[in-house]
């Protein structure tokens, strides 16, 4: 997976990519040449973007294509933030406990690759559903961190 570094970099040059061809073909040159492939205006006219030896006609309104980006999501939906803060308790407790030797290295590592499980999981979902967790989804990760505190307790 892409880190948010990575992701906004590469957002970013194709943005300005596609503004930048969008920009370059809404503004022309004006020629006072009496060419006719062009609008009129004041005039002048205008030719947008083509080439002595083109062969289009411009007189067609040609769209302008944007390049859509991925935008990575602002995941902070109050779902997410409480399964975020019960896990950041339990990794707490797994803390303490190791310190005062509740807790075995291996019991911790267990603990912590679980709890990191959880957080992927709803960091990810959160992502795909632009920052939401959906309540079905919601209600698995709940009983998925319920699950862990017992198993903490359990150990201990």
């Amino acid at each position: 997976m892409f880190s948010f570094a990575k992701t906004a970099a590469i957002s970013a040059i194709i943005i300005s990519a596609s503004m930048g061809v969008a920009f370059a073909g809404s503004h022309g040159g004006s020629s006072g040449s009496g060419d006719h492939n062009g609008d009129h205006r004041d005039g002048h006219h205008d030719r947008f973007m083509l080439g002595d030896n083109d062969i289009t006609n411009d007189d067609a309104q040609n769209p302008a294509f944007v390049v859509p980006a991925f935008t990575p999501v602002q995941a902070s939906g109050p779902r997410l933030q409480a399964i975020l803060s019960e896990l950041r308790a339990d990794d707490q407790r797994v803390n303490a406990d190791r310190a005062r030797g509740l807790l075995t290295a291996s019991e911790s590592r267990h603990l912590k690759a679980e709890d990191g499980q959880i957080r992927r999981e709803a960091m990810w979902t959160a992502e795909r559903n632009h920052g939401v967790i959906p309540t079905p989804r919601y209600i698995t990760l709940q009983n998925q961190a319920q699950r862990l505190q017992t198993e903490i307790s359990r150990m201990v």
